[in-house]
């Protein structure tokens, strides 16, 4: 028979923790480190009262929850949300957040956060990876816990939906400001010569029109976009953002803005994508408006239209004579690129002969010289010059084959390195000597249409009545006065003053 052995009643016993216990584990407890993120998207006075009630609300919310250790607030001003890529402080939030600075961000909303819902989902699935929960006030959503990314897509998506109709708004606001000739919507500062006043309307910086004025001077005088840029940088003269190079782009710009002589033309850009803000020229995609005198002028309206007639000319110049550009010039070779052949149209270019035991020798020779294509002379026959060598009576003399007369090409004419400034000396005086036969002729053209033309005149008029005659080449004078010089099929010169005069 099996023994059973008797029990008595079960006693159940529970140890509380001692107080002492208790405590020290709230202190080990660790705190949470949160920052805040906060962004208004412009500089209004009711948007910067909000962007700062933004901070201070946060930082205080932070420092006063016992909970939380405060660990910074990030924030964004006057800054789109739809773009990461100027939104200096979420970027510095992100990389800090990287490197293990805090557990937890707070943030107003969704769309204060981002408008763009891609960018905002990488973003709050990176923060997930790290292990850092994104929370949104207004929403009352925060990433780690279950709520899902469908909601959050969803919210993101409805953002990105009200940027869109805000930017819709505000091009639309814009386009009937245009309509109605309001300056006030056009930004300053990203053009040379004016700032805004208080009104909002454009005034002379007379700082920076002193530089307008000198670069149209420049550019009427001869010089070339990138030989005024190089002028400007070397004297240092102030650029209107701060930069220390000027560049012909630069100067080419303040050459042709309309700005500059008071009138103003509308949406000559507009925001291809409102969520990456790239912006192109507008070339006929939206209608554009076209205000006369909105403003005071820096240049006059004449000089600023013979502007872009020296312009047009030039733009021609250089189609006509195969050329990339016009001002080729140089205080050391002032006649490269104003010397044309005749036969082909193609400039002359500087070169120096090579030959063993002789003095090098500059001359001009027309520039289809390289790649033998020069253009045949009608009813002009060429025999080259045999080669010279230090022997008379070389070892292969039998063997060389005789050189025959051939078809003469525009490229065996060669022109001595002096003759273009005798040319152009002998040519200055003669105007000075001759200047009352020719007054009567260019006192009919002053008042004619052609307003470049009639500029021309007059500067020539008084530069032969100031300068009188030369017995060598001022550079600036030749700047002023010099179209160019044909070379004819004889080799003779033929020279051609801006004013029009042919000698």
């Amino acid at each position: 028979m099996k023994n059973v052995r008797k029990t008595g009643p079960k006693k159940i016993s529970i140890l509380y923790p001692l107080q002492s216990m208790t405590d020290q584990e709230e202190k080990n407890k660790k705190l949470t480190r949160v920052a805040a993120y906060c962004r208004v998207s412009s500089g209004s006075e009711e948007q910067r009262t909000s962007y700062n009630a933004q901070i201070q609300y946060y930082e205080r919310s932070i420092r006063e929850n016992p909970e939380y250790t405060y660990a910074g607030i990030y924030a964004d001003e006057g800054i789109s949300g739809t773009a990461l890529k100027k939104r200096e402080a979420l970027n510095r939030l992100m990389d800090d957040a990287r490197t293990g600075q805090m557990d937890m961000i707070i943030t107003k909303s969704l769309s204060r956060f981002g408008r763009n819902t891609l960018d905002c989902l990488n973003i709050i699935r990176e923060l997930k990876e790290l292990g850092i929960d994104l929370y949104f006030e207004k929403e009352d959503l925060h990433t780690m816990r279950s709520e899902g990314e469908f909601l959050l897509t969803l919210i993101a998506a409805t953002a990105q939906q009200e940027s869109l109709e805000q930017s819709e708004n505000v091009k639309w606001g814009i386009r009937r400001k245009y309509e109605a000739g309001n300056i006030k919507s056009i930004p300053s500062g990203k053009f040379l010569g004016y700032d805004k006043d208080s009104e909002g309307e454009l005034v002379i910086n007379e700082m920076q029109a002193k530089t307008v004025r000198r670069i149209y001077s420049d550019f009427l005088g001869g010089y070339g976009t990138y030989q005024i840029a190089n002028r400007l940088t070397n004297e240092k003269v102030p650029m209107t953002h701060g930069g220390k190079a000027w560049h012909a782009s630069h100067i080419m710009k303040v050459l042709t803005n309309e700005k500059i002589k008071g009138d103003t033309q509308f949406q000559k850009t507009y925001n291809v994508d409102y969520l990456t803000k790239r912006r192109a020229k507008n070339k006929g995609e939206l209608p554009q408006k076209y205000l006369e005198n909105t403003h005071p002028a820096i240049i006059d309206r004449k000089t600023w239209e013979i502007v872009q007639l020296e312009l047009l000319r030039q733009k021609h110049f250089s189609l006509e004579h195969f050329t990339d550009n016009y001002h080729w010039h140089s205080l050391e070779h002032p006649f490269s690129g104003k010397i044309i052949c005749a036969q082909c149209g193609h400039t002359y270019i500087h070169l120096s002969s090579k030959k063993k035991g002789e003095k090098p020798k500059e001359y001009w020779r027309c520039k289809t010289f390289f790649g033998r294509k020069g253009s045949p002379i009608t009813g002009k026959m060429y025999t080259p010059n045999a080669p010279k060598g230090r022997n008379p009576t070389p070892s292969n003399l039998r063997r060389r084959k005789k050189l025959e007369p051939r078809q003469m090409l525009c490229t065996d004419i060669r022109i001595d390195i002096e003759k273009p400034a005798e040319k152009f000396i002998r040519s200055w005086n003669h105007l000075v000597v001759k200047r009352d036969q020719y007054m009567a002729k260019w006192e009919g053209l002053i008042d004619g249409e052609d307003i470049l033309a009639s500029y021309r005149i007059k500067e020539l008029m008084s530069l032969l009545a100031t300068t009188g005659c030369i017995d060598d080449v001022p550079y600036e004078l030749m700047l002023k006065t010099l179209s160019h010089i044909e070379v004819d099929s004889e080799g003779e010169l033929k020279l051609v003053f801006l004013a029009g005069l042919k000698i």
